[in-house]
């Protein structure tokens, strides 16, 4: 029998036959007796130990495998630039020293003897050893307790109490062999999983894996079986089998963890006696992210080397200098900051600003890697092809002349190569690959190879991702551009069409490049029809546009389209080459050839070549029938037994693959396999590995499948196989048609039938969803889904149960089950009791969360498309009443909304799914219905969430949100990628994020905005904005003004030409072009165009136009005009000439918009009239296609693809048309799909789409709204439709019968304009309305409880202030009218019919902008903004005047000046002391008596010093106060809170402090304050809600996350009286006491000072988030915290003493809502 290698780091001389139970038990004796030398003794118990002197080696007398326990090997002497820990952890059976050591010679111990003297580590890492008892030998004790996961605990628990580790900011990197890779993974995973060692784990950069048995050895089975007959236990070797459970737990658990690492996977080559221990499939993970290598060594030697000089060496210590280098490298661009390498773009651009000399090549490349994310299974599929290629074939094609005049430049850039299938194409374009590489004129070749079951992966965006890559690898010069692209993008490939992603990496930056780079390089494009999309190719003119010295190589079937699109790009361009019977007749002859001589058979040569030409003559040219023939006689010796195969065998694929079905149908027992997997391999929406297939077979007929890579080719008889990466496919793109439509004519078992096939699948996909993502505490009896979220949230909710649940097939099932419902029958009644028994638990919940972990929410939305699809299927069979449709039709409905209202916190927090986001959805949704608690059920059991009070709709909203402007009436919009834009008729721009929309930034155009424009680039880097008199171009980033221009005519559009230029078409008849770079100016006239006679017109008239719009494609540039009467003019602005004239019979009587449609293959002109109808043109032909009328619409926009047309109608409505297009019948139809039934008075001034076509934003009037039905949400992955393969146009859009609600109701409804102000102590909030109310909310249940008095009516309420302790209530309205009001009952609101009576009745000088009441006297200090008034209040005997007629009180103080220099104001009641108020203007604070205010040039004023943190090599400086900002100042128990924020850029702010001791009255020389040092700048404050005694923050991020953070303590101040003397009437106001001013000054600057160290990152914690919706009237966010209604012992988290135990309360246009129980739910942060 074969020998087993018991030992991954043993010598040669440690194996074992296997011996029977006797034997066995003789040498288990002999050994014990005579101990061979390389079998270690007993060594000490697992324990943990450091070398005393890390410099010497370490030795052990009881042990020379080395010490147990963490050993410091090396450590720099200068700690100034260590960087990194290094630490080895050795396999079964090795030791800390022996296993890093090829021999006992310390010179051979290369961790300490080499690494320490090589320059790139020594100073840089502090070198470590992990040693564990992991002996399995006979001497070792015959019992272990212990496995994988008590090593890893033990390695995690000696690096954190490590006092070197423990006390640097080092970052650490593992390097494991064998077992020791999978120790490393568990430590890591651990650190990942303890909340309290979340910050280390955040230390972890890389792992480097040597031969790590990932998926176990079968090795270890034998071993297993060995120690079984000894009756010795060892669960770590256990463990090591092949997807043992331990190893399964790991390798689920660590993919949610290893995008935040560095990986590197090196496998063996080199057999030992009992062959590879560890083969590549189990050595490497298959992550995008891991780079893989080959070592010339077998498992012993991976780690172990002769000299430095030694090749394996080398690439293992350039791995390790690798991970050191971009640890280095983001220290020096971002210390103090935690580099993910592999994580995100936005991670990766600290790395790419850093300055060149610090980036290493593999860094630069890695961060290519994340950013366009290229396929990494390439290199495996061309090693397939090289398998196949039979030495010396294919060079008949690269000697021709055809390929050598290609090659050299001589011929067309583009060589396509066309063959039928099977033909040798696949092959030929390896053989191609490789010569191109090996020659000296074109040394860089990028290629793509398309597969036909590649699901998503095969599409154009990838291949052109994974060129670029390959071309950034092979050449720096390449790879320059797309670093620069990487560094100022931020880019989902995902959600750009492919001609998007052509242009962006190609046409504005590869293809700009010299040509002598590009002529370097060639291309190889591998089955081109096998894309999904390759049409996009010849429709968008992307290969046009391919430059000459850049080649290209195609191979194709040939399609009709194909052959369309080649003839397209002209001979010039193109040469073909058909590949015929003839050319592969020789190559197939070669193969048949070797293989029969390789068999041996037949013995003759006369009867082999016979044989061969036999074969040839079959073969009909097809290497696959070849192929699989020579493998039928593998088990055939006789040669009439192949005689009578060869007779046997047809001819033709189909009946090859019919005979060889047959033949497995004969044997029943692979039967058993043979259908399941074939069915699973073919219906795949991508290719499943052999660990999702091990799954998916368990499923489907409960067996479980061994060695699946190995029994794959033999239990489907060669009709698939499995690839270098672990993949399972069929034999050829054939196959699959073969088994699924042929096999029915061949009446085999083993046809799969489509639809009950996927159906099958289906099923199984969602039982194993059901079981691998239930939880046991997800209560589905009372509808809640798990108990308070507590602080530890790292742990997925979705992880299976250890041990019950295989999850290699969860990310699959997760994201393609849907894709199998689409393609299921309809009338299968178990796929619907399984999906609607999915739907109703919590397993849903735990489905969205694997999701959103992935970080693309797109599959969301294709299910929910899915199952809408297959609810419209499942209608025929089903009652209209039926219960499950309606839950599926919910779901898919809620799926939609869900992902578009809250994709940023799911992508954020994917655990909010379960906890946070089901109380904010609309109560008749099915998420609420199902998840959230009704009345009946009690709101705080076992199993408590989020509680949201207030009212809420009832169902979903298609308006998003609403924006009020009273700066101006909203005059123009347009989207991006990113952002969307809004201009007023004011001259202001506000900028908002696309999925926030937090206000961004503003910008500030000359006169009224009329156009907005962003530049086509995909980060959208440029804005323009246009109005009468003046172009102006922002830089989006900064804010900057680039460019100014002016115009001598008014504008009537704006396009940009790219990034460097602008066209603009006048009123005058001028179109201007600017050329941005150059800073030129060039102008044309339309009227001196040239005419055709065709047009029936001699000239454009040169009468003033009403309407005009662009169109701007690859190759030309349209205009449109229009007139009053006249038709539309058509002009090509490139070639100057006019192209035609659209017209109808009866004249337009005025044009309200026009709108061309942005895709090139649906050439249409909307124009819309003033008699209301919606004319449709061909502007290919001028020809009027269709004509809808009674539309009305004002403004037009198409979405990006053009199949979507919004028209903003003049009654304040918006209707959406699917535009259909027959280019054949050149037809055209708008289909009206959607309409919102609550129009506005105001008619729609501007429309535009989002670039995603599923948004829409329109302004009218003062407002603003942000649009997003579920009409727009469309499938256009039509591979499984019946019009798959027609013209794109003709997609038909869904018309849903939506629920949801066009337009809130209630527009009239009276909205909250004031702040919001708690009632202290108690459960209410006062607050003012639009209409002039002042009213009362309840905070138990958010209801308002009655308007205390009015103001006049419609006279906005602007500001409210309460003072419960004296009964008063001040309120201002907008038209600068105060009252107070004195409620009948101090201390407490009052209830129905008890009025307040009027104290006071008057108006303010100016705007209103603060009120606030004096806590001790009858005093309320009214505020404008430039100066403040304190007026007495009067006696209620005193009978107040009505208002206009006189004043009621004389001001105590006027106090401020009316000069608009003087910074804005703010007035706030004084800490500590109820005696004194403070006014802050700019970087002044004034002091002041509420009892007696002096006037301002007596004010007592100190100066505030704003510190900002420095880097720490710079000196320290203030920070002038700018006139754009603004703060708003908080009190605090002993403290005042200032955010300060500049105005243009509200999401920039920060935060100081100010010590309540430092605001005293001061002599008459002004003292400066410092600010306490608090936590760092905190630029995601958006607005503070308030402070929770002692010292918790809570604020509003820009992401609308509900907030904490814990600031500094600070002692309370002295007594009032110690720090105050009583101020006499006419003594002006003196200090108690100088020291104590002096010592508060004194401790402020130490604060201060300590406040200019350089910032470091502060962790605050995230707990629950807002609602977009949740704003006054004026689009303010008005938030506040409140006190909670619940009894603390209802209050999650009531046994932890630190929970926040208050709510918060937001405006809700004309309500409030209030959030309870969300502080329970928390997650640290960095700030």
């Amino acid at each position: 029998m074969d020998q087993v290698s018991l030992n991954s780091d043993a010598s040669p001389a440690c194996t074992c036959h296997l011996f029977s139970a006797s034997q066995l038990r003789k040498k288990s004796l002999l050994s014990r007796a005579t101990p061979d030398a390389s079998f270690s003794s007993l060594g000490r118990r697992f324990s943990s130990k450091s070398s005393s002197s890390p410099l010497e080696s370490p030795t052990d007398s009881s042990n020379d495998k080395g010490p147990l326990g963490l050993t410091t090997l090396y450590e720099p002497l200068e700690s100034a630039q260590l960087v990194v820990d290094l630490v080895f952890i050795h396999g079964l059976g090795g030791g800390s020293r022996k296993t890093w050591s090829l021999s006992s010679d310390n010179a051979h111990y290369w961790p300490q003897a080499w690494l320490p003297d090589d320059e790139d580590f020594a100073g840089s890492a502090r070198i470590h050893t992990f040693g564990y008892k992991a002996d399995w030998d006979w001497t070792a004790p015959r019992n272990s307790p212990l496995n994988i996961q008590d090593f890893g605990q033990s390695l995690l628990g000696e690096l954190r109490n490590n006092p070197a580790i423990r006390r640097t900011r080092t970052r650490i990197i593992l390097v494991g062999h064998s077992m020791g890779g999978c120790v490393a993974k568990k430590a890591y995973i651990l650190a990942r999983q303890d909340q309290s060692a979340r910050d280390f784990a955040e230390r972890f950069h890389s792992i480097v894996f040597l031969a790590t048995p990932h998926r176990g050895s079968d090795m270890a089975s034998q071993l297993q079986t060995l120690l079984s007959v000894t009756l010795s236990k060892r669960p770590f070797v256990q463990d090591l089998k092949p997807n043992s459970a331990a190893l399964s737990e790991i390798n689920s658990t660590f993919r949610h963890y290893a995008k935040d690492l560095r990986l590197w996977s090196f496998y063996e080559t080199v057999r030992m006696r009992n062959g590879l221990v560890v083969n590549k499939d189990s050595a490497t993970m298959g992550y995008d992210h891991e780079e893989i290598a080959a070592l010339n060594a077998d498992h012993r030697h991976v780690c172990k080397f002769e000299t430095p000089s030694d090749s394996n060496y080398k690439t293992v210590r350039n791995a390790l200098v690798t991970a050191i280098d971009m640890v280095k490298a983001n220290i020096l661009t971002h210390p103090g900051v935690v580099m993910r390498p592999n994580s995100t773009v936005e991670d990766l651009k600290v790395l790419l600003t850093s300055p060149a000399p610090f980036r290493s090549s593999s860094e630069e490349l890695a961060c290519l890697r994340t950013f366009l994310g290229p396929r990494d299974s390439l290199e495996g599929d061309l090693e397939i092809l090289n398998t196949v290629k039979q030495p010396g074939s294919c060079h008949w094609f690269t000697d021709h002349t055809s390929f050598t005049e290609w090659r050299q430049g001589s011929a067309p850039p583009i060589l396509w190569l066309t063959g039928r299938p099977a033909a040798g194409k696949s092959v030929l374009s390896a053989h191609v690959i490789e010569q191109l590489k090996q020659s000296l004129d074109t040394s860089h070749c990028s290629y793509f190879i398309f597969k036909h079951n590649r699901g998503c992966d095969a599409n154009l965006s990838e291949c052109f991702r994974t060129l670029a890559f390959q071309m950034a690898a092979q050449d720096h010069k390449i790879r320059e551009p797309l670093l620069q692209l990487a560094q100022d993008h931020s880019l989902v490939w995902d959600n750009l069409a492919e001609a998007d992603v052509w242009r962006q990496l190609f046409g504005s930056r590869i293809f700009k490049l010299p040509p002598d780079v590009l002529e370097r390089h060639c291309w190889v494009l591998d089955g081109v029809d096998e894309c999904t999309r390759f049409r996009t190719l010849f429709d968008k003119r992307l290969l046009i546009t391919l430059p000459r010295p850049l080649r290209l190589f195609a191979t194709s079937r040939p399609l009709d389209e194909i052959e369309r699109g080649i003839v397209s790009l002209g001979p010039d361009r193109v040469s073909t080459r058909v590949l015929s019977k003839a050319d592969t007749l020789d190559d197939i002859r070669l193969l048949v050839n070797t293989r029969l001589l390789e068999l041996g058979r037949p013995e003759d040569t006369v009867n082999r070549e016979t044989m061969c030409e036999r074969i040839l003559h079959k073969s009909s040219g097809s290497f696959l029938w070849a192929r699989l023939v020579l493998q039928e006689f593998e088990t055939t010796w006789s040669e009439e037994a192949m005689e009578r195969m060869l007779d046997e065998i047809p001819p033709g694929l189909f009946k090859l693959y019919a005979r060889m079905a047959k033949m497995l149908e004969a044997d029943q027992r692979k039967m058993l396999f043979a259908k399941p997997l074939l069915t699973w391999i073919a219906l795949a929406s991508r290719p499943l590995t052999v660990e999702e297939l091990r799954c998916a077979i368990k499923l489907d007929i409960q067996q479980t499948l061994q060695n699946v890579a190995r029994a794959i080719p033999d239990l489907c008889g060669q009709l698939a196989f499995v690839d270098q990466d672990g993949r399972a496919h069929l034999i050829h793109e054939t196959t699959s048609e073969f088994l699924t439509v042929s096999g029915r004519d061949h009446g085999l078992q083993l046809f799969v039938p489509k639809k009950e096939g996927h159906s099958k699948l289906t099923s199984a996909l969602l039982r194993y969803l059901h079981t691998a993502l239930r939880k046991p505490t997800h209560q589905k009896s009372i509808g809640h889904t798990n108990a308070w979220r507590p602080r530890m949230v790292s742990k997925s909710l979705a992880a299976t149960d250890s041990g019950a649940t295989d999850s290699s097939l969860l990310d699959y099932a997760c994201r393609f089950f849907s894709d199998h419902l689409l393609r299921a029958t309809s009338a299968d009644d178990v796929v619907m009791e399984h999906l609607s028994a999915f739907l109703r638990t919590s397993c849903v919940l735990s489905w969205i969360e694997e999701i959103a972990k992935g970080g693309d929410l797109t599959y969301l939305t294709v299910a929910a498309i899915n199952m809408r699809e297959y609810c419209h299927g499942r209608r025929k069979y089903v009652p209209p009443t039926d219960q499950s449709l309606k839950l599926v039709e919910g779901w898919a409905t809620d799926l939609i909304r869900v992902a578009a209202k809250f994709h940023t916190q799911l992508l954020t927090c994917p655990w909010s799914i379960h906890f946070l986001i089901p109380p904010l959805c609309p109560s008749d949704s099915t998420i609420s219905q199902i998840f959230v608690a009704k009345p009946s059920t009690p709101l705080f059991s076992s199993a408590s969430s989020l509680v949201v009070r207030g009212t809420l709709p009832s169902s979903w909203e298609d308006c998003l949100l609403g924006l009020d402007f009273q700066q101006g009436e909203a005059t123009a919009v347009a989207y991006s990628e990113r952002f969307f834009a809004v201009g007023l008729s004011s001259g202001q721009v506000s900028l908002y994020n696309l999925t926030s929309f937090q206000e961004i930034r503003q910008f500030r155009h000359p006169k009224g905005v009329k156009i907005l424009r962003f530049s086509p680039d995909l980060d959208n880097a440029y804005l323009a904005s246009c109005g009468p008199g003046h172009v102006a171009v922002w830089e989006v980033r900064t804010g900057e003004m680039l460019h100014k221009l002016e115009l001598q005519s008014l504008p009537l559009a704006l396009v940009f030409l790219g990034e460097d230029a602008l066209l603009c078409a006048m009123q005058s008849g001028d179109i201007v072009k600017w050329d941005l770079v150059m800073a030129d100016v060039d102008s044309v006239s339309w009227h001196d165009m040239d005419c055709p006679p065709t047009s029936g017109w001699d000239s454009v008239p040169t009468y003033t136009p009403s309407r005009a719009t662009f169109l701007v494609q690859d190759d030309y540039v349209l205009l449109a005009v229009g007139y009053r009467s006249d038709p539309v003019f058509v002009l090509d602005v490139l070639e100057h000439r006019l192209l035609g004239v659209c017209q109808t019979a009866g004249g337009y009587n005025g044009i309200h918009d026009i709108a061309f449609n942005p895709n090139p293959e649906i050439p249409l002109l909307v124009v819309s009239s003033q008699s209301g109808s919606l004319y449709v043109f061909d502007y290919t032909t001028m020809e009027l296609c269709h004509t809808r009328r009674h539309v009305f619409a004002d403004s037009l926009a198409h979405s990006t693809d053009g199949r979507a047309l919004v028209a903003g109608k003049s009654q304040g409505s918006l209707e959406v048309f699917e535009v259909n297009f027959a280019r054949h019948c050149e037809s055209a139809m708008l289909v009206s799909i959607y309409q919102t039934n609550h129009p506005l008075d105001a008619g729609i001034r501007g429309v535009s789409f989002s670039p995603d076509g599923r948004r829409i934003v329109d302004v009218h009037g003062h407002h603003v709204r942000v649009w997003a039905p579920d009409a727009l949400v469309r499938n256009f992955d039509q591979e499984f439709n019946s019009s798959a393969g027609s013209d794109p146009a003709s997609f038909q859009l869904p018309v849903l019968s939506s629920t949801s609600t066009g337009m809130i109701e209630t527009l009239a409804e009276a909205e909250i304009t004031s702040p919001l102000v708690p009632w202290p102590n108690k459960n209410f909030i006062l607050a003012g309305k639009s209409n002039g109310d002042v009213v009362i909310f309840s905070t138990t249940d958010a209801s308002e409880i009655l308007v205390l008095y009015r103001h006049a009516r419609g006279c906005a309420i602007v500001t409210v202030d309460v003072n419960p302790s004296r009964g008063l209530i001040v309120s201002a309205d907008e038209s600068a009218r105060v009252l107070v009001m004195q409620l009948a009952c101090p201390l407490a609101p009052p209830h129905g019919g008890e009025k307040p009576l009027k104290r006071l009745d008057q108006r303010f000088g100016g705007a209103v902008r603060q009120v606030l009441l004096s806590p001790t006297t009858d005093h309320v200090l009214v505020g404008g903004r430039f100066e403040e008034q304190v007026w007495p209040i009067p006696s209620v005997s005193t009978p107040p005047p009505r208002p206009g007629q006189g004043t009621n009180a004389t001001p105590s103080a006027k106090l401020g000046s009316s000069d608009a220099s003087t910074p804005p104001r703010s007035v706030l009641q004084h800490p500590t002391n109820p005696a004194w108020y403070i006014v802050m203007i700019g970087d002044t604070a004034r002091i002041d008596s509420w009892a007696t205010p002096t006037q301002p040039e007596d004010a007592m004023v100190v100066h505030l010093e704003r510190i900002q943190p420095q880097p720490a090599d710079d000196d320290t400086k203030t920070q002038p106060s700018l006139p754009t900002s603004v703060s708003t100042y908080h009190p605090g128990p002993h403290f005042i809170l200032e955010h300060r924020r500049h105005a243009s850029t509200p999401s920039s702010s920060r935060l100081y402090i100010w010590p309540a001791s430092a605001f005293h009255p001061s002599p008459p020389s002004p003292e400066t304050v410092l600010p306490v040092e608090g936590p760092p700048t905190p630029a995601i404050v958006s607005k503070v809600l308030g402070i929770i005694a002692p010292s918790t923050l809570v604020f509003l991020d820009i992401d609308l996350w509900v907030c904490s953070i814990d600031l500094p303590s600070i002692p309370s101040p002295p007594s009032i009286e110690q720090r105050f003397q009583p101020k006499s009437p006419g003594v002006p106001l003196s200090l108690a006491r100088a020291d104590t001013i002096a010592m508060s000054l004194s401790r402020a600057s130490s604060l201060a000072s300590s406040s200019r160290r350089p910032s470091v990152p502060a962790q605050a914690r995230r707990h629950f988030f807002a609602l977009n919706e949740w704003r006054t009237l004026g689009g303010e966010r008005c938030g506040v915290v409140v006190p909670s209604s619940m009894s603390q012992t209802s209050l999650p988290g009531r046994g932890n003493s630190s929970w926040i135990r208050e709510a918060v309360a937001f405006s809700n246009k004309g309500g409030i809502v209030v959030v309870e129980g969300g502080f329970a739910f928390s997650e640290s942060v960095i700030l």
